[in-house]
């Protein structure tokens, strides 16, 4: 969408996102063909793709995928399929994904470095980077998500019917991987309306792009179901949404919300302490800035106290009700049997001190995510007395329902950490939206301070997405050499959640005593970190773990009697 004119004059600022980016993979090295947590079945869906020329995605998928695995396919043609090559089609995504919210701030008007500032902010986000070297849909889906909001903001901006056409588009593509991208055009259709009248025409104009997206998803559907493709996991999300609004009262929304304002001020946190701190040193809107935060941080500190006091959640970050991607050791997730099911040998867990750390920044983070929002909706609510809102307006309207509308059915039936990372952009972009047009306000220590937030946040990002790749290197290594002669089965290993669902996977199965639930057969061999009760060690192997420094093992264990249980 920008000219290439203009494009030539944002490689100063490209180039060295695409730099860091490239260096920070060099180190963690993401190589190895092997799934890691959901996408061994999103790899099951590439491989048939590919080798059978049938899209047939298997049981435990729940999305609509078909994007993601035409993707990842074209990565596959040149040699066959990998995981390799799903990782850098992932990889790619990502990439495109950041400078993708780079252009988006641009577009918006604001500042190259302050554009950089967001894109860096997803880019080095935890979640966002350790999702980067997977083959999950969380990526994917973001980046599509990020390039239909670049066109859709041009429309809104011009009225460009090529914009129009193109974000419709994409959205669509969206749609295709998951059916949450939905919240895109409806966001549309709400900011179109609201800046160009209602009308019967501008509503039919506004509305275009959902109706198109739910058309092709419902084409979509039919035909997995005409033709027995629908996976079993399909649609178990929306049918938990539906028994959940039958019964709401059932449903810790507040505690839902509160888990999620904490990650989401944590990952927003550059930005957010870069732009409301431009917007401080603006005469007529610090006085209102200071009210809201003051606010937001008093209602933020009772929300602390109430929930260790009535929910007894935890009070240092991460939470296990949501945890999945970040957890105590950095990045995850760690799904074998000794550490999921038995509670031993878990890899050792950072500090106290850095989780009390990232607890306080996240606290803070969190009430000025709230004042950036209340900050937009007083200044809608001012614009809305009149008949229309202009194009600034109407782009931050978009941007932050966009990130309401995605993120209001999960508050609703539950979430993973990393269900949160697809509304961080459009939120970084909804608070760049609001800063000033002279940014450079903004006080040395806020600046300073969000520099040196993005560097320790890149820092952990990377070591935790090294350290966790390593580990499953090494694992996966141990079973390919424990499977070496032959002699021994998949279906005689306990190898972890990833091994026997790419191995074993059968939506048929029935959990068997005393067996992990992932599809194991026999476990007379195990794979873990550390030694079992009733398995003796017959192999070991080290690496080399970075955060926090230690060696770290990974064993293969053998059963020392034979259970009978099966």
């Amino acid at each position: 969408m920008i000219p290439y004119h203009v494009l030539k004059k944002e490689i100063i600022y490209i180039a060295p996102i695409v730099s860091l980016w490239l260096i920070s993979i060099i180190i963690i090295n993401p190589l190895g063909n092997f799934p890691l947590n959901d996408d061994w079945a999103f790899g099951q869906t590439v491989k048939h793709l590919i080798e059978k020329g049938d899209y047939r995605p298997p049981g435990w998928t729940g999305n609509s995928l078909l994007t993601n695995a035409l993707w990842g396919a074209l990565f596959c043609i040149p040699t066959g399929f990998s995981f390799n090559a799903l990782r850098i089609s992932t990889l790619i995504l990502s990439l495109l994904g950041v400078i993708g919210l780079y252009l988006l701030a641009r577009e918006l008007g604001k500042q190259q470095w302050l554009s950089a500032i967001a894109a860096l902010t997803l880019c080095f986000s935890p979640i966002y980077y350790a999702l980067s070297n997977t083959f999950m849909t969380d990526v994917p889906y973001t980046a599509i998500t990020i390039f239909a909001s670049i066109c859709f903001v041009r429309n809104l901006k011009n009225d460009s019917n090529l914009a129009f056409l193109v974000g419709t588009i994409f959205a669509i593509a969206a749609t295709l991987s998951r059916q949450s991208a939905l919240s895109v055009p409806v966001a549309f259709a709400i900011a179109s309306t609201l800046k160009n009248g209602v009308s019967f025409r501008n509503i039919l104009r506004a509305a275009t792009p959902f109706v198109c997206c739910v058309s092709v998803l419902l084409v979509f559907q039919q035909w997995l179901a005409t033709t027995g493709r629908t996976p079993a996991l399909y649609g178990t999300k929306f049918d938990n949404l539906y028994h959940a609004l039958t019964n709401l009262k059932a449903i810790p929304i507040a505690k839902q919300v509160y888990i999620a304002l904490l990650y989401l001020g944590w990952f927003l946190l550059p930005i957010l302490l870069f732009v409301l701190g431009s917007i401080y040193k603006e005469k007529n809107t610090n006085k209102t800035a200071s009210l809201i935060f003051s606010s937001s941080a008093m209602l933020i500190a009772g929300v602390f106290i109430s929930m260790q006091v009535c929910e007894k959640i935890k009070i240092l970050m991460p939470f296990f009700d949501t945890g999945n991607i970040i957890i105590e050791s950095g990045i995850g997730p760690l799904i074998l049997h000794d550490t999921y099911f038995l509670d031993l040998n878990k890899i050792t867990a950072l500090s106290a001190v850095f989780w009390t750390t990232v607890t306080v920044i996240s606290l803070l983070g969190a009430a000025l995510l709230i004042t950036a929002i209340g900050l937009n909706i007083l200044n809608w609510r001012q614009k809305l007395k009149r008949a229309k809102i202009n194009d600034k307006e109407a782009a931050g309207v978009f941007l932050f329902l966009n990130a309401i509308i995605y993120l209001i059915p999960i508050f609703i039936i539950g979430y993973f950490d990393r269900y949160l990372m697809p509304a961080i952009p459009f939120l970084a972009a909804g608070i760049v939206n609001i800063s000033p047009h002279t940014p450079q306000a903004a006080t040395r220590t806020c600046r300073f301070a969000s520099i040196v937030l993005l560097c320790a946040f890149s820092f952990f990002s990377i070591c935790g997405t090294r350290d966790y790749l390593t580990w499953n290197k090494i694992r996966w290594d141990a079973l390919n050499n424990l499977m070496a002669t032959g002699d021994i089965t998949p279906a005689d290993i306990d190898g972890g959640f990833e091994f026997n669902g790419w191995h074993l996977y059968n939506p048929q199965y029935t959990k068997k005593p005393q067996k992990s639930w992932w599809w194991v057969e026999r476990d007379t061999y195990r794979i873990g970190f550390g030694p079992m009760p009733n398995y003796t060690t017959t192999k070991e192997y080290s690496y080399r773990h970075w955060m926090p420094p230690h060696v770290g093992k990974i064993v293969v264990l053998k059963e020392k009697y034979h259970k009978n249980l099966d």
